[in-house]
């Protein structure tokens, strides 16, 4: 028992962690033990977060801006991040009440792509106070985390080709055959996709259910000019259910082939292609 307890504390301590600094923002406070730089670009991009969330969903839910500000903590390195945060698995950030939990990945193309995804569903939870389907919780968080940033804005639909999942899209509708495509689970049919049930096991395929989220959510919010934006927003409001879904969009049968349609066009569009590296130039401030 004594040796149980001596490794017991030896884990927590090695666990440990206090931030060196806090960086506050309009809308954000930033625990951090990455370098003042670094936390300044997450406070920044956060607060971009911020503004295109309002920006996609304000017909859902309207903020004055006065409320709490949202709690990240942002680790030096991916060692120490997953030191610290047990049992989190492939994670490379996640959302827990009521924190966002990230590292800052020195020398990706895109050093913020995990930060607005789990920011994404902190917005959706602790602002717009919503309560989704995990494919629309998901695929709302992608839509934003996928975007490009562009001048200091998240150009909301421009996609970013060094984010995830947009890597993953060549698992996807291998065949480019939609019956065939069913047949050796590289499309997963819409009605599963939506209800959650029937579908391979999620935890042997995550990526392929991210890629499916993904390229929905950008659908329903694309597709030929927006058709489906105003049954999109009801959808987010009701939660996005099987029978929301018909409600809000249409007939599962032809949304599923206009979806496919537009899922080829967004792999043949994005092939080879390499959307430029992202790195916000800003002076080191707001530490505490």
């Amino acid at each position: 028992m004594a040796i149980g307890l001596s490794i017991a504390g030896i884990d927590t301590a090695r666990r440990y962690w206090s931030p060196d600094l806090t960086h506050e923002t309009t809308h954000y406070v930033v625990y951090s033990t990455a370098t003042a730089e670094q936390t300044a670009e997450i406070g920044m991009v956060a607060e971009m977060v911020y503004r295109s969330y309002l920006e996609l969903l304000e017909p859902v839910f309207r903020t004055d801006g006065f409320h709490p500000k949202l709690k990240m903590k942002l680790f030096k390195t991916r060692e120490e991040f997953r030191r610290s945060n047990r049992g989190i698995g492939w994670a490379e950030a996640f959302y827990r009440y009521p924190y966002c939990y990230q590292y800052y990945p020195s020398g990706d193309a895109n050093p913020y792509q995990w930060m607005i995804h789990e920011a994404t569903h902190q917005l959706s939870r602790e602002i717009a106070g919503l309560s989704m389907s995990k494919w629309l919780d998901e695929g709302i968080a992608e839509y934003v985390s996928t975007s490009r940033i562009i001048d200091n804005r998240i150009a909301l639909g421009q996609i970013d080709t060094n984010t995830y999942p947009t890597w993953w899209l060549s698992i996807m509708a291998t065949t480019q055959i939609l019956e065939k495509d069913k047949e050796n689970g590289s499309f997963i049919p819409l009605h599963r996709i939506i209800s959650g049930r029937g579908g391979p096991d999620m935890d042997e395929h995550f990526n392929l259910y991210y890629v499916h989220w993904w390229t929905l959510t950008h659908f329903l919010f694309h597709y030929q000019s927006g058709t489906y934006q105003p049954g999109w927003i009801q959808l987010v409001k009701h939660g996005g259910s099987l029978e929301d879904f018909r409600h809000c969009i249409g007939r599962i049968e032809d949304v599923e082939r206009q979806w496919y349609a537009y899922a080829l066009e967004l792999k043949h569009s994005l092939h080879g292609r390499r959307t430029p590296a992202v790195r916000l130039i800003t002076a080191a401030s707001g530490q505490s």
